[in-house]
Protein backbone atom coordinates (compact mmCIF):
# COMPACT_ATOMS: atom_id res chain seq x y z
CA UNK A 1 0.00 0.00 0.00
CA UNK A 2 1.54 3.56 -1.19
CA UNK A 3 1.39 6.06 1.47
CA UNK A 4 0.64 9.68 0.23
CA UNK A 5 2.62 12.44 2.44
CA UNK A 6 0.77 15.76 2.97
CA UNK A 7 2.07 18.24 0.81
CA UNK A 8 3.79 20.40 3.23
CA UNK A 9 5.45 17.65 4.80
CA UNK A 10 6.40 16.48 1.35
CA UNK A 11 7.92 19.99 0.54
CA UNK A 12 9.25 20.41 4.10
CA UNK A 13 11.35 17.43 4.03
CA UNK A 14 14.23 16.77 1.77
CA UNK A 15 15.49 13.82 0.05
CA UNK A 16 18.31 11.68 1.65
CA UNK A 17 20.50 12.38 -1.47
CA UNK A 18 19.66 16.40 -1.82
CA UNK A 19 21.04 16.80 1.55
CA UNK A 20 24.24 14.47 1.05
CA UNK A 21 25.09 16.65 -2.19
CA UNK A 22 23.90 20.04 -0.23
CA UNK A 23 26.69 19.53 2.32
CA UNK A 24 29.45 18.10 0.33
CA UNK A 25 29.35 21.13 -1.35
CA UNK A 26 28.99 23.48 1.30
CA UNK A 27 31.87 25.76 1.06
CA UNK A 28 33.03 24.76 4.80
CA UNK A 29 33.27 21.14 3.42
CA UNK A 30 35.25 22.12 0.62
CA UNK A 31 37.29 24.33 2.71
CA UNK A 32 38.48 21.72 5.38
CA UNK A 33 39.32 19.64 2.81
CA UNK A 34 40.98 21.81 0.52
CA UNK A 35 42.95 22.97 3.68
CA UNK A 36 43.84 20.05 5.28
CA UNK A 37 45.76 19.53 1.46
CA UNK A 38 47.66 22.35 1.37
CA UNK A 39 48.67 22.42 5.20
CA UNK A 40 49.72 18.85 5.11
CA UNK A 41 52.21 19.80 2.05
CA UNK A 42 53.29 23.04 3.84
CA UNK A 43 54.59 20.77 6.45
CA UNK A 44 56.33 18.25 4.62
CA UNK A 45 57.42 21.06 2.47
CA UNK A 46 59.30 22.58 5.58
CA UNK A 47 60.58 19.11 7.06
CA UNK A 48 62.17 18.09 4.07
CA UNK A 49 64.34 20.97 3.77
CA UNK A 50 64.62 21.50 6.85
CA UNK A 51 65.73 18.23 8.27
CA UNK A 52 69.68 18.55 8.23
CA UNK A 53 69.00 21.90 11.01
CA UNK A 54 67.44 19.76 13.64
CA UNK A 55 66.58 15.85 12.39
CA UNK A 56 64.60 14.92 15.32
CA UNK A 57 62.44 18.04 15.15
CA UNK A 58 61.28 18.34 11.56
CA UNK A 59 61.17 14.60 11.23
CA UNK A 60 57.95 14.84 14.06
CA UNK A 61 57.04 17.39 11.92
CA UNK A 62 57.29 15.57 8.47
CA UNK A 63 54.93 12.62 10.42
CA UNK A 64 52.61 15.23 11.41
CA UNK A 65 52.14 17.20 7.82
CA UNK A 66 51.99 13.47 6.39
CA UNK A 67 49.25 12.37 9.21
CA UNK A 68 47.26 16.22 7.61
CA UNK A 69 47.68 15.46 4.04
CA UNK A 70 46.25 11.87 4.68
CA UNK A 71 43.62 13.23 6.90
CA UNK A 72 42.72 15.64 3.57
CA UNK A 73 43.14 12.51 1.08
CA UNK A 74 40.09 10.43 3.51
CA UNK A 75 38.25 13.80 3.63
CA UNK A 76 38.03 14.80 0.22
CA UNK A 77 38.16 11.19 -1.35
CA UNK A 78 36.41 8.82 0.74
CA UNK A 79 33.61 11.52 2.54
CA UNK A 80 33.38 14.07 0.22
CA UNK A 81 33.26 12.33 -3.11
CA UNK A 82 29.76 11.33 -5.25
CA UNK A 83 31.47 8.41 -5.81
CA UNK A 84 33.64 6.15 -2.70
CA UNK A 85 36.28 3.96 -4.05
CA UNK A 86 36.00 0.42 -3.01
CA UNK A 87 38.07 -1.06 -0.16
CA UNK A 88 40.67 -2.36 -2.80
CA UNK A 89 41.24 0.91 -3.91
CA UNK A 90 42.07 2.60 -0.72
CA UNK A 91 45.25 1.19 0.10
CA UNK A 92 46.68 2.14 -3.01
CA UNK A 93 44.78 5.72 -3.11
CA UNK A 94 46.60 6.19 0.15
CA UNK A 95 50.09 5.49 -0.76
CA UNK A 96 49.91 7.37 -3.80
CA UNK A 97 48.66 10.31 -1.76
CA UNK A 98 51.39 9.86 0.34
CA UNK A 99 54.11 9.93 -2.03
CA UNK A 100 52.13 12.64 -3.85
CA UNK A 101 52.32 15.28 -0.97
CA UNK A 102 56.09 14.26 -0.25
CA UNK A 103 56.75 15.28 -4.25
CA UNK A 104 54.87 18.71 -3.51
CA UNK A 105 56.76 19.11 -0.48
CA UNK A 106 60.06 18.47 -2.23
CA UNK A 107 59.35 20.62 -5.32
CA UNK A 108 58.20 23.97 -2.70
CA UNK A 109 60.42 23.55 -0.58
CA UNK A 110 63.20 23.19 -3.07
CA UNK A 111 62.31 26.48 -4.63
CA UNK A 112 61.87 28.56 -1.44
CA UNK A 113 64.72 27.99 0.14
CA UNK A 114 67.24 27.29 -2.73
CA UNK A 115 69.42 30.42 -1.43
CA UNK A 116 69.64 29.19 2.16
CA UNK A 117 70.78 25.01 0.88
CA UNK A 118 71.42 25.59 -2.75
CA UNK A 119 72.69 21.54 -3.15
CA UNK A 120 69.99 20.15 -1.60
CA UNK A 121 67.22 21.84 -3.42
CA UNK A 122 69.23 21.27 -6.46
CA UNK A 123 68.42 18.10 -6.23
CA UNK A 124 65.04 17.65 -4.43
CA UNK A 125 63.35 20.02 -7.06
CA UNK A 126 63.29 17.85 -9.55
CA UNK A 127 63.10 14.86 -7.76
CA UNK A 128 60.08 16.42 -6.69
CA UNK A 129 58.89 17.26 -10.02
CA UNK A 130 59.14 13.49 -11.18
CA UNK A 131 57.35 11.73 -8.08
CA UNK A 132 54.61 14.35 -7.89
CA UNK A 133 53.53 13.69 -11.42
CA UNK A 134 53.77 9.84 -11.20
CA UNK A 135 51.93 9.65 -8.06
CA UNK A 136 49.52 11.91 -9.38
CA UNK A 137 49.14 9.42 -12.15
CA UNK A 138 48.55 6.61 -9.89
CA UNK A 139 46.16 8.02 -7.92
CA UNK A 140 43.50 9.97 -10.77
CA UNK A 141 40.69 8.00 -11.18
CA UNK A 142 41.51 9.00 -14.88
CA UNK A 143 45.00 8.13 -14.83
CA UNK A 144 46.83 5.55 -16.56
CA UNK A 145 49.85 4.36 -17.02
CA UNK A 146 50.44 4.90 -20.51
CA UNK A 147 50.56 8.46 -19.42
CA UNK A 148 53.67 8.28 -17.89
CA UNK A 149 55.21 7.68 -21.15
CA UNK A 150 53.63 10.44 -23.39
CA UNK A 151 54.63 13.82 -24.63
CA UNK A 152 53.25 15.54 -21.35
CA UNK A 153 55.38 13.53 -19.64
CA UNK A 154 58.43 14.19 -21.85
CA UNK A 155 58.00 17.74 -20.58
CA UNK A 156 57.55 17.06 -17.24
CA UNK A 157 60.94 15.13 -17.36
CA UNK A 158 62.53 18.11 -19.46
CA UNK A 159 61.18 20.53 -16.94
CA UNK A 160 62.95 18.45 -14.04
CA UNK A 161 66.06 17.96 -16.24
CA UNK A 162 66.69 21.72 -17.05
CA UNK A 163 65.42 22.60 -13.43
CA UNK A 164 68.59 20.39 -12.05
CA UNK A 165 70.97 21.80 -14.22
CA UNK A 166 70.17 25.38 -14.05
CA UNK A 167 69.70 25.40 -10.26
CA UNK A 168 73.07 22.65 -10.24
CA UNK A 169 74.78 25.65 -12.06
CA UNK A 170 73.60 28.37 -9.45
CA UNK A 171 74.31 26.33 -6.31
CA UNK A 172 77.95 26.00 -7.26
CA UNK A 173 77.85 30.05 -6.83
CA UNK A 174 76.24 30.15 -3.74
CA UNK A 175 77.78 29.37 -0.72
CA UNK A 176 75.89 26.34 0.86
CA UNK A 177 76.11 28.19 4.10
CA UNK A 178 75.10 31.91 3.05
CA UNK A 179 72.29 31.93 5.50
CA UNK A 180 71.28 29.82 8.09
CA UNK A 181 68.20 29.10 9.78
CA UNK A 182 70.00 27.96 13.14
CA UNK A 183 69.79 30.87 14.73
CA UNK A 184 72.54 30.12 17.11
CA UNK A 185 75.60 33.08 17.00
CA UNK A 186 77.79 31.77 14.68
CA UNK A 187 81.18 33.09 16.70
CA UNK A 188 81.70 31.61 20.07
CA UNK A 189 80.88 34.64 22.97
CA UNK A 190 83.03 36.24 24.71
CA UNK A 191 82.72 35.28 28.27
CA UNK A 192 82.52 38.56 30.12
CA UNK A 193 85.02 39.92 32.55
CA UNK A 194 83.84 40.78 36.30
CA UNK A 195 85.69 44.02 37.43
CA UNK A 196 86.12 43.13 40.81
CA UNK A 197 87.76 39.39 39.71
CA UNK A 198 90.14 41.39 37.45
CA UNK A 199 91.18 43.36 40.48
CA UNK A 200 91.91 40.81 42.65
CA UNK A 201 94.03 39.17 40.49
CA UNK A 202 97.74 40.29 41.08
CA UNK A 203 99.78 41.33 38.03
CA UNK A 204 102.14 39.12 36.32
CA UNK A 205 105.57 40.14 36.59
CA UNK A 206 107.89 40.19 33.28
CA UNK A 207 109.11 36.76 32.49
CA UNK A 208 112.44 38.79 31.37
CA UNK A 209 114.00 42.22 33.28
CA UNK A 210 113.48 44.93 31.72
CA UNK A 211 117.51 46.05 30.25
CA UNK A 212 118.66 49.00 30.86
CA UNK A 213 122.06 48.53 29.93
CA UNK A 214 123.44 48.52 33.66
CA UNK A 215 124.79 45.31 34.84
CA UNK A 216 124.27 44.65 38.17
CA UNK A 217 127.38 44.69 40.22
CA UNK A 218 128.62 43.02 43.70
CA UNK A 219 129.85 45.24 46.19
Amino acid sequence: MTTVLDPDVQQNTPSKAHRRAFDKQSLPARYSGQMLYFMGAALIAGAVVHYPVNPSLYTIICAVGAFVFLLGTLVNEFFLADERPALSQALPLVTFSLLLSFGVGLVGGGIQHFEQFPERSALMTPIGLLMSYAAFVAKDSKGRWHHLISPFAAVVVLIAALAWLGMTALAGTIASDGHSHDHSPSETPVEPTDPAVDQERPSEAPVDPADDGHSSHTH
